[in-house]
């Protein structure tokens, strides 16, 4: 496996790890929580194709890409320390995703 690949499932594991830990502490079920616990599940799971080299990740970066934005934007807006750290996880997922398609393009 490629030192990119290996770089994004961690990225991807780190993002997941973070958006899941700021839905469990937020307390909540809706708006800012549903979209950690999207974002967590997106991440794993795309981190789990890339090491299956399965021909659907390609597919599923742009929906993660989308998804860890989204979050990022979300969470940035609040002051919690699980909030900053869920959106600057979300936010180097979408920054790694972006480098990767760029260099692939």
């Amino acid at each position: 496996m490629s030192d990119e690949n290996l770089c994004l499932m961690k990225t991807c594991f780190e993002s997941s790890a973070a958006c899941l830990e700021c839905a469990e502490r937020s307390g909540s079920r809706e708006g800012c929580a549903t979209q950690c616990r999207i974002n967590a599940e997106l991440a794993g799971v795309t981190a789990r194709l890339i090491s299956l080299k399965a021909p659907q990740v390609d597919t599923l970066k742009k929906l993660v890409t989308e998804s860890a934005q989204k979050c990022a934007d979300m969470c940035a807006q609040h002051k919690n320390d699980h909030c900053q750290a869920c959106a600057s996880a979300a936010r180097n997922l979408c920054s790694n995703l972006k480098s990767q398609e760029r260099a692939a393009g």
